[in-house]
Formats: C-alpha cells, sequence, structure tokens
C-alpha cells in the first residue's frame, strides 16, 4: 500500500512537470522562441519535426496541461473522485507511452528528426517521461486502484479496531 505522504508527494511532483510545461507553452505562445533561435528551429528541437508554435496551438495545449496538473494533484490529496482518477491514469499512460516512444527513437526507429531532437530526446524528454510516468503509475494510480477494491480500507480498519470483528477476515474454530 502507497504511504499518503508519498502519493502526495507524487502528486505534487507529476503536476509541477506538468505546470512547467505548460508555462513553457505559455511562454512560446508569445512569440518567443528560447531556447532556440527560431520557430522552425524550436519546432525540430522540441517535436522533431516542423510544425506551428502559433498562440491558436500551444495556448489550447498549455491549458490541457495546466488542468491535468490540478486534476493530478486533487486526485493526490483524494478529492475529485472518478474524474481525477482517470486524469491520472492518462497522465501516467501517456508518459509512459511517450518514454518508450523515446527509447525506440534513440535506438534508431523512425526517420532521423535531427540531432538537437535526438539529444534532447535522449538526455531530457525520454529519461522524464518515463521517470515521472513511473512515478504517477505507482504513486497516483496503482494505490487509487487498490483503494477502489476497498482492501487496504478494510485490513487498516481491522487493525484499528482490533474488538471489531469482521467476518471475512475473522478466522473461526470450525474453519481450523
Amino acid at each position: 500500500m502507497v504511504d499518503i505522504n508519498a502519493r502526495r508527494r507524487a502528486g505534487q511532483a507529476v503536476a509541477g512537470l506538468l505546470a512547467v510545461d505548460g508555462l513553457a507553452h505559455v511562454y512560446w505562445a508569445t512569440g518567443l522562441t528560447w531556447p532556440a533561435p527560431d520557430q522552425r528551429a524550436l519546432s525540430l528541437a522540441v517535436i522533431g519535426a516542423v510544425v506551428s508554435f502559433a498562440p491558436r496551438v500551444v495556448v489550447p495545449l498549455a491549458l490541457v496541461l495546466f488542468g491535468a496538473a490540478t486534476a493530478v494533484l486533487a486526485g493526490a490529496y483524494g478529492r475529485g473522485g472518478w474524474v481525477t482518477r482517470l486524469v491520472s491514469f492518462g497522465v501516467a499512460a501517456g508518459l509512459l507511452v511517450r518514454g518508450l516512444v523515446g527509447l525506440a527513437w534513440a535506438l534508431g526507429a523512425g526517420d532521423g528528426a535531427g540531432p538537437v531532437f535526438s539529444w534532447l530526446n535522449l538526455l531530457l524528454y525520454t529519461p522524464l517521461c518515463l521517470g515521472f510516468g513511473w512515478l504517477a503509475a505507482t504513486r497516483l494510480v496503482a494505490s487509487r486502484a487498490r483503494n477502489a477494491l476497498g482492501l487496504p480500507r478494510a485490513l487498516a480498519r481491522a487493525r484499528r479496531h482490533p474488538d471489531r470483528v469482521d467476518p471475512l477476515l475473522e478466522e473461526f474454530p470450525r474453519d481450523r
């Protein structure tokens, strides 16, 4: 069972990563292209292909990232019900899939997006996605899935109140 503090710290970390990514998208929506010299170079470095970084493209992405960060953080604190669990699952799955695709790219799959993207993918994008995806899957999604079954709560209740007997956990003399 995942400790509640570990789940909260994981939620804070994953939400922080999503929020920083959202802030980068807001920054690029202003027309600035740092760390690249122009929009084409930025696109090749970040995505590995030439795509638009116009506000109509990056602002909705920023809003999705901020919304996901909010939902993941709320879910880590036990708020939001099934919606935050679903978003946390989506974030974990998305990060893990991106990380695995990044590994495939690093091993030579794909059409060769250029040296800048290849290095950023290998040293930054893929490790971050795999690490935070694993964190989200093991600390946010897995702990909530176990709680949905009710097993940890029932066992915790039995430990807190040993005088209250749960018939499913009780060993009866006739069963020996």
